[in-house]
């Protein structure tokens, strides 16, 4: 035996012993005969066959060596090619030697071939490092003109790249390395198929690729002694397809740094689903986007039915966040020092075929607590050795995934299930995953049409804990009611604890899906902690909404024995915003969506941080109920006892307390609205330093009341369907503090007045008076807090509408009360929103916006605009008259007013502005010094001074003659114009959470004349001309139709207005031009005309004048 030890068979000896001591051999005597087999065999020198040329010759090992056994080495120039050779095997291993592929083995278009065929009870190691090529010359063909492919995917049979005979065990390692390709294409074929228990280790650090009906990756029929590590990528495509399977235990540890994946469709990049709102007539029917045959379904992409002593760990980085210390820190002794080393484990399933399936079929299967092994995979001490050993790490849990585990159903009607761990439908074997599962990677679960489920935890599955610190999500896309649920836990299940810091959602496109967070059906759940967000939800696919989808955030309604909800905000311990300080900015605050369901045990629900949104329902039993320093949306419905407290948080919803005893206390600045419910007067109600909001179908028969510190009530009240019953119905004590406010929140406005119950007690104790308790009242009514003298135990809240001098209403607003009290009174949403208006400014100020324009500004800028036009008229005449020879000529004035006019009582102010141009002709005619034509164009815009957007707006064109002449020392002129004008207005009404914007357009017409008398005294430089005049001014408005976003739009009539005016004045003019002579006066220049003088004129005038309204 000595001779074992040779140097001359060094390595072939360490593997022989390697193996002698595996703890697969049980009896002494088992060891003693195959050293001694051993020893005869390697007593001589070493056998091997080297292939390192093309040829298409088989080999086996059991005459590798000229007919005797032998190891068997493909170099990388080798290549066995048997294409055309049915039922081959390239090279089968029927001795105990073994096998290295560093080249090529192939066979194309032949069926029922191997490239490695391991007969049963071989004792070797297998190498493949180099390609396997088992394929076919075929692609599929457009057959029905449809533009896609059509025809199966594969057309060979029984292929496989790696097969072992079903018997004794396979005692060895194989081994797939990075360069290692294997490629099979056909039907009933495998990329490596191992039926015997495998007693060594198995990898695959290459890629496995089979594509046809039945294809399976990798399948391990019997386990494996040892470890079975994936780093490298195996998929699987076609009916029915497998992507790895492993039926029998694992002694070791199974650990996925690599992909698995497997589909039955002929693609994953294209799918029969189309959302709703991309539909239209010219969409295909779903029958005509994808064949039949682009759709078969796939079967699996990782099974594992056996147990699993080091437990499963689909790996990837432990640490997502990289600080500043972690960069500096170069040592590596922590578990994510070694990110990376670490690859990441990706399972994807494209079709119904679960991602990742762990079922116990005919014994029960145990997951033991994770050993991970880090490798030294970057070479740190550049040695060559990229499997040496850095670490070794033992964890709690038998089940982590820091990488993903992912399934797409694709296709319409596909179900997608991410992870399932389920133990045998009879319950003839189970599944138990020592220590629990975490989840810090991605786990999720898409389908269209058809249901999604993340995480399925089925009967007999006992997990025990999980947590969450990565996402469990599930998403559907839905015209029915189809579910997505992120995790399920069925009946006959175990799941005692959750533990929450990342995200489990699920989601619906379409409202109409059943989604679900967490649902367990088991009743085993009693513990949940959520410093993450679990979130169910609907999100609009376009279509309407018609309430027949569910989201429920947390489903416990199974749960007989009770449960505890926990939600809090995390400790931050890193400084991820970068900003220098470890404070709550570095988390994220928790998030609750979705309806909660507890079940008939005594529950407790603590929310610590964060924001619930959706409605809680505590079943039966107990109802322990915090809420502190947090956010609350969604009603609640309580169980038989309450314990509740609400403390510096916010709640909004109804409150549901059925007949149950106990306390419910709000405190500490909380502020809560909603509708509140008890019967039996056996709750105590409680309130203190807090503002609560009581809603109008508020029905509270309570124990007792007792409202302390600075508290506001506040109670929404419809007064056009009074109460006849207080909102309080207290059977003991009802004592409110004098730091008491009550707020009336009226929901519609009526005109007539009404009294409203609120408090009725068996005794009352209240000493507060109605002005200093009450507060925010409307300012349309005057509301009174008060005892009747008919029963000091009740308090009631008195209203009568203000009339409108009570408003201080001017006249104009005063005449449009009833019409404004008309349209608040029959349309709610304008009513209530004036109800919310407190002050008398606030109220005058929405009051104005509710009328449309009602000053005399468009009468008033018009008529300034003739007035304008005239005077530019005189200025033109009056020029020609001391300048012109002629006296005619061509004229253009411009002018630009502004306006500011203060209120009265009769209406508001109002100001604006306005441009407007003047121009015309003359020339003497009828014997007169001037006749012309003159015209208009004026455009105009002024607004109400109410404190809001109301401006109107004018453009006008109009058209006139005039005529002057001089009769004795007294010149007449006279003028008339015909204007047509286009008004429009616009209001934007917004009173609270009202808003509406009005706006209306109407034509009108304007007449306007004018004479005027003036004469000119003095012959000098230095004139005096007094003047007299009358000017006639009318505007016509047609009636006009309002139109409004929000009702509001108001019918205007039409309107007529006349005018009639006198004035007088004096005007002192100096005129000089040089060289013009004592008079100053004489030819100066021509509008328009030839005869103009090289001289320069200047002229300055000063208007005194008087006008009076007749």
């Amino acid at each position: 035996m000595m001779g074992i030890f040779s140097p001359d068979y060094k390595v072939v000896i360490q593997g022989s012993i390697g193996r002698n001591v595996r703890p697969k051999l049980q009896s002494t005597a088992s060891r003693r005969v195959l050293i001694l087999l051993l020893g005869l065999t390697l007593s001589g020198t070493a056998a091997a066959a080297e292939i390192d040329a093309d040829t298409t010759t088989p080999i086996a090992t059991s005459t590798a060596d000229s007919g005797t056994p032998g190891d068997i080495t493909i170099t990388d120039d080798g290549e066995i090619d048997v294409s055309g050779t049915p039922g081959a095997a390239i090279i089968t291993v029927d001795s105990d030697n073994s096998v290295t592929n560093e080249g090529s083995l192939i066979a194309e278009d032949t069926d029922n071939v191997t490239a490695i065929h391991v007969t049963t009870g071989r004792v070797l190691d297998i190498t493949q490092n180099g390609a396997i090529q088992l394929i076919e010359d075929y692609e599929r063909e457009d057959a029905d003109d449809d533009d896609d492919a059509d025809g199966p995917l594969a057309i060979g049979t029984g292929r496989f790249g790696i097969l072992v005979d079903d018997g004794a065990a396979f005692e060895g390692d194989i081994l797939i390395g990075s360069t290692g390709y294997i490629q099979v294409e056909g039907n009933d074929s495998g990329g490596v198929i191992v039926n015997p228990l495998i007693d060594g280790n198995f990898e695959n650090a290459g890629s496995v690729f089979v594509t046809g009906d039945n294809a399976a990756g990798v399948r391990l029929a019997e386990g494996v002694t040892g470890d079975v590590r994936l780093t490298g990528a195996i998929s699987a495509t076609g009916q029915n397809a497998a992507g790895l399977e492993i039926t029998g235990d694992i002694g070791g540890a199974f650990t996925l740094e690599g992909s698995v994946s497997s589909t039955g469709f002929s693609s994953t990049g294209q799918t029969n689903y189309i959302a709703p709102s991309n539909v239209d007539e010219d969409t295909d029917p779903v029958e005509d986007r994808l064949d039949a045959d682009d759709l078969y379904d796939n079967d699996v992409s990782v099974r594992i039915t056996g147990s699993i002593a080091n437990g499963i760990l689909i790996n990837g980085a432990v640490d997502t966040f990289t600080s500043e210390e972690d960069t500096e820190d170069e040592t590596k002794d922590t578990v994510d020092d070694f990110d990376e080393n670490r690859g990441t484990g990706r399972i994807y399933s494209y079709g119904t075929g679960i991602a990742l399936d762990i079922a116990a079929t005919d014994s029960d299967i145990t997951l033991g607590p994770v050993t991970e092994t880090i490798r030294d995979t970057l070479d740190d001490d550049d040695d060559d050795d990229v499997d040496e050993v850095l670490a070794v790490f033992t964890y709690d849990q038998g089940l982590i995934n820091r990488g993903t585990i992912f399934a797409n159903g694709i296709n319409i009607g596909f179900d997608a299930t991410a992870l399932s761990i389920r133990g045998a439908e009879d319950g003839s074997a189970t599944v138990t995953v020592q220590g629990g599962m975490l989840n810090s990677g991605l786990i999720s679960a898409t389908a269209y049409e058809a249901d999604a489920l993340a995480f399925h935890l089925g009967a007999y599955a006992d997990l025990g804990t999980l947590e969450n610190s990565g996402t469990i999500s599930a998403t559907t896309y839905t015209l029915s009611d189809n579910l997505a649920t992120a995790l399920r836990v069925d009946e006959g299940a175990e799941l005692g604890a959750l533990t929450n810091s990342g995200t489990i959602s699920a989601k619906s496109n379409g409202y109409g899906g059943i989604v679900t967070a967490i649902l367990d059906s088991s009743g085993t759940l009693t513990s949940i902690e959520n410093t993450g967000t679990i979130s169910a939800t609907l999100v609009s696919d376009g279509r309407e909404d018609l309430g027949n989808g569910q989201a429920r955030a947390i489903d416990l309604s199974a749960q007989t024995s009770g449960a505890t909800l926990l939600q809090y905000e995390r400790t931050p311990v890193e400084d991820i915003n970068g900003d220098d300080e470890i404070d709550e900015d570095d988390v994220a605050d928790p998030y609750l969506i979705g309806d909660i369901l507890f079940g008939s045990g005594d529950d407790s629900f603590t929310i610590l941080g964060g924001y619930v949104v959706g409605d809680t329902d505590f079943g039966a039993g107990t109802s322990n109920f915090v809420l502190d320093s947090a956010t609350y949306s969604g009603d609640i419905n309580f169980g038989d006892e309450i314990t509740a407290t609400v403390s510096n948080a916010t709640l909004v919803g109804d409150m549901q307390f059925g007949s149950a005893a106990g306390t419910f206390r709000i405190e500490n600045d909380s502020d809560v609205g909603g509708n509140f419910y008890s019967t039996g007067s056996l709750l105590a109600l409680s309130i203190d330093g807090s503002d609560v909001a009581f809603e109008e179908d508020t029905s509270l028969e309570l124990a007792s009341l007792t409202v302390s510190g600075t508290t506001q009530l506040a109670f929404q009240i419809d007064p056009k369907t009074l109460r006849t019953t207080p909102f309080f119905v207290v059977d003991g004590t009802a004592s409110l503090s004098d730091g008491l406010s009550v707020k009336p929140v009226l929901t519609s406005l009526v005109s007539d007045d009404f009294i409203v119950p609120l408090i009725s007690a068996g005794t009352l104790d209240f000493s507060g008076d109605s002005e200093t308790v009450t507060t925010d009242l409307p300012w349309i009514y005057t509301v009174t807090l008060e005892a009747p003298d008919s029963d000091p135990n009740q308090l009631n809240l008195d209203f009568h509408l203000k009339s409108a001098s009570e408003l201080k209403l001017d006249r104009n607003q005063s005449n449009a009360y009833a019409a404004v009290l008309e349209v608040a009174t029959s349309d709610d949403d304008i009513g209530s929103a004036v109800t919310e208006l407190t002050t008398e400014k606030d109220f005058l100020q929405a009051y104005n916006l509710l009328l449309p324009q009602r000053t005399d500004a468009a009468t008033r800028y018009l008529e300034s605009q003739s007035n304008a036009a005239f005077s530019s008229l005189s200025e033109h005449l009056a020029l020609n008259r001391v300048t012109s020879e002629a006296g005619n000529g061509a004229w253009i004035q411009e002018n630009f007013s502004t306006v500011d006019v203060t209120g009265s009582t009769d209406g508001p102010g109002y100001n604006g502005r306005g441009l407007g141009v003047s121009l015309g002709y003359d020339r003497p005619l009828f014997g007169l010094d001037a006749v012309g034509i003159m015209g208009t164009m004026t455009d105009g815009r002024f607004e109400e001074k109410t404190g809001g957007q109301n401006p109107v707006t004018m453009k006008s064109f109009g058209v006139g003659l005039y005529a002057s002449d001089m009769i004795g020392p007294v010149n007449l002129q006279a003028a008339t114009l015909y204007s047509d004008i286009g008004h429009s207005s616009y209001r934007s009404v917004a009173i609270g959470d009202y808003t509406s914007e009005v706006s209306g357009e109407w034509d009108g017409s304007s007449t306007s004349a004018s004479l005027l008398a003036t004469s000119m005294l003095g012959s000098g430089p230095l004139q005096l001309t007094p003047r007299a005049g009358i000017d006639y001014f009318s505007l016509d408005q047609d009636a006009y139709q309002e139109s409004a976003s929000n009702g509001l739009n108001l019918a205007v009539s039409d309107a007529h207005t006349e005018k009639v005016t006198a004035s007088a004045g004096i005007a002192l003019s100096w005129t000089w031009r040089p060289n013009a002579g004592p008079r100053q006066v004489g030819p100066a220049l021509e509008q328009f005309g030839s005869n103009v003088s090289a001289e320069p004129m200047v002229r300055g005038t000063l208007d005194l004048g008087y006008r009076s309204t007749l």
